[in-house]
């Protein structure tokens, strides 16, 4: 995006909220609508949270007079006198009629504890049950534990929940409450497919005539499988951030991935983002004939409580092998057994072929206290890739890294990290790339360039990925063959050898019986409404994910 439509963005009269001289600056508001769920998508740091406050009340808009803030009364005429008079409308209830608003805010959970008989913030010494139960407003507590599935984890503290159980009880808390305003920032974070399309019925559950829900989420699929309108963000990260009016669901994310607002006549991004499988260099058949073929045998590996069987697979040079599964059905402890951190169950006479090859793993888990900086790091581990031009025009520079190099790597943000991880396990020179859920902390647009990043690597060093990913657009564009999970989580989990895409988006998909499809306009995948008439005729067809290119 060119500076002087930053500038011009900026200097614009609309600002909702200022934080301070040199400061983050948020111009237009979404507008949310009763009775409709309105998403929020944009890249990180451009105001997405901050206009989740603005909306809840707890941040008053000062229509960028920090020094000298306005009363409500010239706000709500601020609002009405502009385009987004819908503000006026919302803010007014909000204030005047005291609407009632909960957040489950994007990192935090605020767990209530009675201390000399008030309810304070605390966020630990609490199981799950109590937490439901102190917050619980609708007698809901019991349905929504069992939709979210945390009916097993009731008597867990909440100090001990994985990622995906402590998003899960954040939800189910602000969904119990009796509320008119329901906000939801980034509900799908730590979720697998499965518990994404729940949370987003659990959300939609909310919705009447007289509530507003809204809700920021980066899986573009989620988003639009929830979703009745949509808000776009555009801006400069840490400069200022601006929300488009409201489009509808298709419409919205068009416009994101395109990036051109045609409302406004503006552009927000130098290029589209498309999701076209073929955009990729293809391979001839004579070059397909000289890729070597690896094999891995059937192997298990189990703990005390867990057991995974991998049933036996092959792979060639040049391909990706996209794990798709539930949480807890091993995508980690297979990763774990290709890269060697994990030997598999002792079995008499099998023959692991892929250990004569070399790997390169980026971990799931990504916490560094190191004091290192970006620059020292890559130089360190990586210094024959970043001295290379084409590894720094294909993967350092889409990922931002440059931005990233003087940085302490225990100051960085998820986002950050997991964008230096990647490009450490891609500069490593290997066989074999093992990557374990590169979307994590990624907003909407990085996990599309990052999927570019990684497809392009593996197509021009005719080397071979193994992914996994719960990221539904993600999968689905590096997929060039699936493994796919079954089992009962946590407990006994088979991984099925590697399939073709369509064959096993069919398996997956009919395991959660969903049906899926890709917009024509820009190949991103859509899951299909419940109930809708897409979904009904694929369904009774038994084509459950359908691709037409």
């Amino acid at each position: 995006m060119a500076d002087q439509e930053h500038k011009r963005i900026a200097s614009v009269k609309d600002t909702s909220f200022h934080y301070g001289p040199n400061s983050f600056r948020l111009l237009r508001l979404p507008v949310p609508r009763p009775g409709e769920v309105l998403g929020i998508v944009g890249r990180n740091g451009i105001g997405k949270t901050t206009a989740i406050e603005l909306l809840s009340g707890s941040l008053k808009p000062n229509l960028g007079r920090f020094h000298d803030p306005p009363e409500w009364k010239e706000i709500f005429n601020f609002f009405i006198e502009s385009e987004l008079h819908g503000l006026h409308c919302y803010f007014y209830r909000l204030i005047k009629h005291k609407m009632k608003t909960t957040i489950k805010s994007q990192n935090g959970l605020c767990i209530p504890e009675f201390r000399q008989g008030k309810l304070v913030p605390k966020a630990v010494h609490w199981n799950v049950g109590q937490c439901l139960t102190e917050v619980d407003e609708r007698d809901m507590k019991q349905q929504l534990a069992a939709d979210l599935e945390l009916i097993q984890v009731m008597n867990s503290n909440v100090e001990s929940l994985s990622g995906g159980e402590f998003q899960r009880l954040a939800i189910a808390m602000a969904a119990v409450k009796n509320a008119d305003v329901y906000l939801f920032d980034e509900p799908s974070s730590y979720l697998d497919v499965k518990q994404r399309l729940k949370a987003a019925h659990v959300i939609r559950s909310l919705l009447l005539p007289n509530i507003y829900v809204i809700v920021v989420e980066h899986d573009l699929t989620v988003l639009d499988y929830l979703s009745d309108c949509i808000c776009c963000f555009y801006g400069k990260p840490g400069s200022h951030g601006a929300a488009t009016l409201p489009f509808s669901v298709k419409e919205g994310i068009n416009i994101f991935l395109d990036g051109y607002v045609p409302t406004e006549k503006f552009r927000f991004r130098g290029e589209s983002l498309t999701l076209k499988v073929a955009d990729t260099p293809q391979e001839s058949a004579e070059e397909i004939e000289t890729y070597a073929t690896h094999r891995y045998p059937t192997m298990t590996k189990s703990y005390e409580n867990f057991r995974l069987k991998v049933v036996e697979g092959e792979f060639t040079d040049s391909q990706i092998i996209v794990m798709l599964g539930e949480n807890g059905t091993g995508k980690s402890t297979f990763l774990q057994m290709l890269g060697r951190l994990l030997m598999p169950d002792p079995v008499e006479g099998s023959n692991f072929e892929i250990h004569s090859l070399e790997i390169s793993y980026k971990p799931q888990k990504m916490g560094s206290k190191s004091e290192a900086t970006v620059k020292s790091m890559l130089h360190k581990l990586i210094q024959s890739a970043c001295k290379d031009p084409q590894f720094v025009s294909n993967v350092m520079k889409p990922l931002l890294i440059q931005k990233l190099v003087n940085k302490k790597l225990v100051d960085l943000s998820g986002g950050e990290l997991q964008r230096v991880l990647l490009t450490l396990c891609l500069g490593k020179p290997a066989d074999l790339y093992l990557i374990d859920e590169p979307s994590a902390f990624l907003d909407s647009e990085l996990r599309i360039v990052a999927s570019k990043v990684i497809k392009n690597f593996i197509r021009r060093t005719k080397k071979t990925a193994f992914v996994a990913e719960h990221d539904f657009i993600m999968a689905t564009y590096l997929a060039d063959r699936l493994i796919v999970y079954q089992g009962v989580p946590s407990i006994n989990c088979v991984a099925n050898p590697p399939q073709p895409l369509v064959t096993g988006m069919n398996i997956f998909l009919s395991n959660l019986d969903i049906t899926g499809r890709r917009d024509p306009t820009n190949f991103r995948p859509r899951i299909n409404k419940p109930e809708s008439t897409l979904h009904l005729e694929q369904k009774s067809t038994g084509c459950y994910y359908y691709m037409d290119d």
